[in-house]
């Protein structure tokens, strides 16, 4: 239990962490995209607001004329050295003016950008794919020369920002890369905090588990005494008492009876708790075990005329610790008798299956008693769970029987389940390897 809340708040650690690194993160990134999407777009408006003011005597000269000739300027003649920057000049009938084009594995990209221009936006950025199969990311701002409320023309101002883009997403993967190393490191963190949290909590689990042991093995002998003490006042033929006397000595011995099986079914969880109890596995027949296990329930089932039913095939052998396959019947069959109605019967059978995992021997006790909701399945298994509602208070029992078949049942390195519905019975399934 304690390892599993360790874990547990190791996850939750580790997941705090890591939301608030994950936000911490995508915070960056996206100031980091933002601030440099902001800072590029100002500035390609800026130069395309600058070359139109340079450019607005050529503009005006052009539409003064009235000429159809497209006026490009040569590349050799007006070039951006760095190939990053260019622009185009577009009268309202869409030639161009005038022209100082990017490097010629853009032009056509860049063009087609130009030609397809959404009227109604002034910037964008976009990703272009160039005749090497490369890709290039470039920004465009548009600015209208106007005359009055007459549009003169448009210049387009564009920016090849392909390295800016580059060195962002590498800023961007290498945060991301130590973002991961930190997550690690969370983890870590949260491991150890985990650890100084559940340390508490397992030395009080530990001194409880001891008690429980001290207490009941303490608890063991006089209540041996008290109840071999009772049976001698029975057995005592020179005193008589009345029958009142004797009622009570028989209410005495049988509360006596039940008060040392629940203190040896808590001395048996408390041993397994501290791992004091160690399987002593051998050959054994499975057959002539639950026979035995049927005989001592005899009793039990004749008062409830109850009729209890082996089916068995073939003798089958198993390799485990008989004490502990015996207790392990002697638990699921009792409970069967207990919460079976009266003039029903409890079937118990078994056989031997083999899957992927291995061979295993399949034991299964079916019952015809109230039988357990789905909700509960799981519950059952746990320390002192009773289903009061399905199930009658005046049943005798701890609420223990079934943690202790559990215990025997992991202890074999098994499997342990309930089929069941509501007011249809149950059928207790159990796996153990046979090896």
């Amino acid at each position: 239990m304690i390892s599993k809340t360790h874990k547990k708040l190791t996850t939750v650690y580790t997941a705090v962490f890591g939301l608030f690194l994950m936000a911490f993160v995508g915070i960056v990134c996206s100031g980091l995209i933002w601030g440099t999407y902001v800072e590029r777009k100002e500035e390609i408006k800026i130069l395309a607001n600058e070359i139109a003011r340079e450019q607005r005597g050529l503009i005006l000269q052009h539409v003064k004329k009235e000429t159809d000739t497209i006026s490009l300027t040569m590349t050799e003649d007006d070039y951006d050295i760095s190939g990053q920057v260019f622009f185009y000049i577009v009268d309202t009938k869409g030639q161009i003016i005038k022209a100082d084009q990017p490097v010629p594995v853009l032009r056509e990209s860049a063009y087609d950008q130009i030609m397809n221009w959404n009227p109604l936006e002034d910037t964008k950025i976009t990703t272009v794919k160039l005749p090497t199969d490369k890709t290039a990311v470039l920004i465009f701002a548009a600015h209208k020369v106007q005359r009055g409320d007459t549009l003169l023309a448009t210049v387009y101002a564009g920016r090849d920002v392909t390295a800016y883009a580059r060195v962002l997403i590498r800023s961007i993967l290498t945060l991301m890369a130590v973002s991961f190393l930190f997550l690690f490191l969370a983890a870590m963190i949260g491991y150890f905090l985990a650890g100084k949290v559940t340390t508490p909590m397992e030395e009080s689990i530990k001194r409880k588990k001891q008690f429980i042991a001290d207490a009941s093995h303490e608890l063991r002998t006089p209540l041996s005494v008290l109840f071999t003490s009772i049976e001698a006042v029975e057995m005592d033929l020179d005193n008589r008492l009345s029958p009142f006397s004797l009622q009570i000595m028989s209410d005495a011995k049988d509360e006596s009876f039940r008060l040392k099986k629940l203190v040896d079914d808590l001395l048996t969880l408390a041993r397994t708790d501290t791992g004091e109890i160690e399987l002593k596995k051998e050959i054994f027949s499975l057959t002539l075990i639950t026979k035995q296990v049927l005989r001592s329930l005899r009793f039990a089932a004749d008062e409830k005329n109850m009729n209890i039913i082996f089916d068995v095939v073939e003798p089958m052998e198993l390799n485990a610790d008989p004490e502990r396959i015996y207790q392990l019947l002697f638990i699921l069959i009792d409970n069967g008798i207990k919460y079976s109605l009266p003039n029903s019967e409890v079937r118990v059978w078994f056989e031997k299956i083999q899957n992927a995992a291995g061979h295993y021997v399949k034991i299964v006790v079916e019952d015809n008693g109230p039988g357990i909701p789905l909700e509960f399945k799981e519950q059952i298994f746990q320390r002192f769970f009773r289903i009061d509602a399905a199930r009658s208070r005046d049943i005798e029992g701890s609420g223990l029987g079934l943690s202790i078949a559990q215990w025997i049942v992991d202890a074999h390195q098994g499997e342990i389940y309930v089929n069941s519905e509501a007011c249809k019975g149950c059928q207790f399934v159990v796996l153990i390897p046979n090896t």
